[in-house]
C-alpha cells in the first residue's frame, strides 16, 4: 500500500528529497513485507491442504474399509436370503407340478371317457344318416334315371329334326353353289378366250412386223 501524504513537521524536517527516501523506503519495506506475509499465508495453506487431504485420505480409507465389510455383510445376507428363497421356491415348483400332473391326469382320464361317448354317439348317427342317404339316393337315382330317359327321347326327337333340316338347307346351298360355280366358270373361260385371242392378235403383229 503505497504512503500518499506526509506530516508537514516531518516534511520541514527532512526536506523534499528526504521525504521521498523514507517513502520509498517505507514502500519498499510495506512490499517486502506483504511478499513475507503471502508467503507465510501460502505456506501455512499448503500445510493445512496436505493435512486435510490427509486425514481425509484417512477417513476415507476408514469409510470404504467399512463399506466393504458392510457389503460383503449385506452380499452375504443376500446371499443366504436367495438361497432360503430358491429351496422354498423348488419346494412350491415340486408340490405345484406334482399338483399339476395329477389334474392333468383327472381331465385326461375324463377326456377319454367323454371322447368315447361322442363318437359312439357320432358313429351311431353316422350310421343312421348314411342309412337315409341311402335311400333317398336310390329314390334320386330312380327319378333322374326316369328324366334322363325322357330327356334323352326327347333330345333324339329334336336332333332327328334338327339333322333332316341342315341336310335339307345343305342339298340347297349346295345346289346355289353349283349353279354359281358353272356360271363363274363359262364367265372365266370367256375372258380367257378373249384375252389369250388378244395375245395371239398381238404375236401375229409382231411377227409380221419382223418379216
Amino acid at each position: 500500500m503505497a504512503i500518499l501524504t506526509v506530516p508537514k513537521v516531518l516534511r520541514e524536517k527532512l526536506g523534499d528529497e528526504g521525504v521521498e527516501a523514507l517513502i520509498a523506503l517505507l514502500n519498499e519495506a510495506a512490499h517486502h513485507e506483504r511478499d513475507n506475509l503471502l508467503g507465510i499465508l501460502a505456506e501455512r495453506f499448503e500445510r493445512r491442504v496436505t493435512e486435510e487431504g490427509k486425514r481425509l485420505e484417512v477417513q476415507m480409507a476408514e469409510l470404504e474399509k467399512r463399506l466393504d465389510h458392510r457389503i460383503t455383510e449385506e452380499v452375504s445376507h443376500l446371499e443366504k436370503q436367495m438361497a432360503e428363497l430358491e429351496k422354498r421356491l423348488d419346494h412350491r415348483i415340486t408340490e405345484e407340478v406334482a399338483r399339476l400332473e395329477k389334474q392333468m391326469a383327472e381331465l385326461e382320464k375324463r377326456l377319454d371317457h367323454r371322447i368315447t361317448e361322442e363318437v359312439a354317439r357320432l358313429e351311431k348317427q353316422m350310421a343312421e344318416l348314411e342309412k337315409r342317404l341311402d335311400h333317398r339316393i336310390t329314390e334320386e337315382g330312380k327319378r333322374l334315371e326316369v328324366q334322363i330317359a325322357e330327356l334323352e327321347k326327347r333330345l333324339d326327337h329334336r336332333i332327328t329334326e334338327e339333322v333332316s333340316r341342315l341336310e335339307k338347307q345343305m342339298a340347297e346351298v349346295s345346289a346355289q353353289l353349283q349353279v354359281t360355280l358353272s356360271e363363274r366358270y363359262a364367265s372365266l373361260v370367256r375372258w380367257m378366250f378373249i384375252f389369250w385371242a388378244g395375245q395371239i392378235g398381238v404375236i401375229a403383229a409382231l411377227l409380221a412386223l419382223l418379216r
